[in-house]
């Protein structure tokens, strides 16, 4: 009984850790997303802190912007997982926010700030059988407090600098009586760690960008935790370092095109991970003046390697991890000065079977953006 207690609870609270187990994080903005992410050469709002902090320096308006991310994470058992007392059904949602702000302080020299969330949520059992589970939730997040600068070089090239204070929290709530641990498990913990950003953005001609940004990664330093939903997660915490490169082209007038490749170190922060590559495109059409869509690909591959598969949650293959999504959006300019943005974002993954159970996992996001510029 405890092994399949331990199972649920590992599956309800994993759920808090899968946006940022199955390799980086979530990420920022509405428009960028709408480009499949494929966002490091274009990064022409605030969420160039995270895509590109070089890109700011080709934004000399005053500006702020705020966006919002939900994200519904649910997990589906084509029956009930532990015998009589399970549930078939895991729930992960999060309302992740992003604000910030940028201004031109020196010739050429632009300075913003922002805090955002890069990953997390909270997850629970819908519907436990009594009295075995009274309660099991669990809600993990990485805030991050961020401060760039950004410089023209020259008309074509510009250079970015970005400071993040990165603070991961996490907390997990499991009582009842089929919790292997006296009064059972009630944790809230939360640290600080610090990583540097580095970017830079070459236009060779008009219609042409190239981007390259490096993120140096950090530990950040929580309280021991023995009963954390991750065993990655009981001490230490790493946020791994990553570079990407990538490039946007404007085929048409009203077209463009853009793609990145980035790599995911995440090697040295776990003997678990192993170092993965992402792939994204992605398009803009501007229909009109005021209105462009948007059309995305994102793929996000399983970082956990095969001899710790049975590990964590018990199953026999780490499908669930190997994610693909999809992008579909489009942004709005209703004045000069004001942008809203929303794009929606569908994953596709393999299911995975356990003991003549299968799961379901899929991904559902909403990216919500408005910009305001003060001309």
């Amino acid at each position: 009984m405890k092994f399949k207690m331990l199972l649920t609870l590992m599956l309800v609270a994993g759920l808090t850790t899968m946006s940022y187990a199955k390799s980086h994080f979530i990420t920022p903005g509405a428009r960028a997303s709408g480009y499949g992410t494929a966002f490091v050469a274009i990064a022409d709002d605030l969420t160039a802190i995270y895509y590109n902090p070089a890109g700011l320096a080709y934004q000399e308006d005053t500006q702020v912007m705020l966006s919002c991310f939900y994200i519904d994470y649910p997990v589906t058992a084509s029956e009930k997982s532990l015998s009589n007392y399970g549930s078939d059904k895991y729930q992960t949602n999060a309302a992740v926010p992003f604000v910030a702000f940028s201004t031109k302080f020196y010739y050429d020299t632009v300075i913003a700030a922002g805090v955002y969330v890069l990953g997390g949520g909270g997850g629970k059992v819908v519907d436990p059988v009594n009295p075995y589970f009274e309660k099991i939730e669990g809600q993990q997040s990485y805030m991050v407090y961020n401060i760039s600068l950004a410089k023209k070089i020259t008309d074509k090239f510009s250079v970015g600098l970005g400071f993040d204070a990165i603070q991961f929290q996490d907390k997990l709530v499991a009582k009842g009586a089929a919790v292997p641990v006296p009064g059972g498990i009630d944790y809230n913990r939360s640290a600080f760690g610090f990583q540097g950003n580095v970017g830079l953005m070459y236009k060779p001609i008009e219609k042409l960008s190239t981007a390259f940004v490096l993120r140096s990664g950090s530990y950040v330093d929580v309280p021991n935790e023995p009963y954390s939903s991750n065993s990655a997660f009981r001490e230490n915490v790493c946020y791994p370092l990553t570079w990407e490169i990538g490039f946007s082209y404007d085929l048409f007038d009203n077209f463009t095109f853009a793609a990145a490749v980035s790599e995911n170190k995440t090697s040295w922060t776990s003997v678990k991970y192993h170092d993965i590559f992402q792939y994204r495109v992605g398009t803009e059409y501007r229909a009109t003046d005021k209105l462009a869509l948007h059309l995305g690909f994102f793929s996000d591959p399983n970082l956990i390697k095969d001899q710790y598969k049975d590990e964590e949650y018990g199953l026999t293959n780490l499908d669930m991890y190997n994610m693909k999504y999809f992008m579909l959006g489009a942004e709005y300019q209703f004045t000069d000065a004001l942008k809203l943005g929303l794009t929606l974002t569908h994953s596709f993954t393999n299911p995975v079977t356990h003991n003549g159970i299968t799961y379901k996992y899929e991904v559902n996001l909403a990216r919500f953006d408005i910009s305001y510029k003060f001309l």
